[in-house]
């Protein structure tokens, strides 16, 4: 896994000057949450196979499968952008981080879920030293 985690994040740096991005975004179209400021909607052709294939191991693991995704990006400092993230989700959200670890290129990531009784959440966060990248999906059963 963490091979591949660091393919996936050298791939992503390279592809990132050229994404092409649907919008500056407030609000997740997956979540509903409120986003920090400066959040990047990317586009499904940003989408690598190789982030598809993390959270479809991550849904895999709690059981389920991805049915949709959303692929964010900022520009900034991470600390900051992760607090006014963890500000917005709302309280009934439970949080488990399921792996943590450093990228090829010096960044970090750290996989996690967020549930409800009504919704799952598999997620990928990465960083780097001025930028976040963050890959999730709903969850359902198989």
């Amino acid at each position: 896994m963490r091979n591949k985690l660091g393919f996936l994040i050298a791939c992503s740096i390279l592809l990132m000057p050229s994404a092409l991005a649907t919008d500056f975004v407030t609000k997740s179209n997956l979540t509903g949450f409120q986003l920090p400021k400066g959040a990047l909607e990317l586009t499904d052709d940003d989408f690598s196979e190789e982030m598809v294939e993390v959270l479809d191991e991550t849904a895999a693991s709690l059981n389920g499968k991805c049915q949709y995704h959303e692929l964010l990006f900022w520009e900034g400092k991470p600390a900051t952008i992760a607090a006014a993230l963890n500000k917005a989700i709302p309280k009934d959200f439970k949080y488990k981080t399921l792996d943590v670890g450093e990228t090829s290129d010096g960044g970090a990531y750290e996989q996690f879920v967020l549930t409800t009784p009504k919704m799952w959440v598999a997620g990928t966060w990465f960083q780097g030293e001025a930028d976040v990248i963050l890959a999730w999906c709903t969850v359902v059963k198989k």
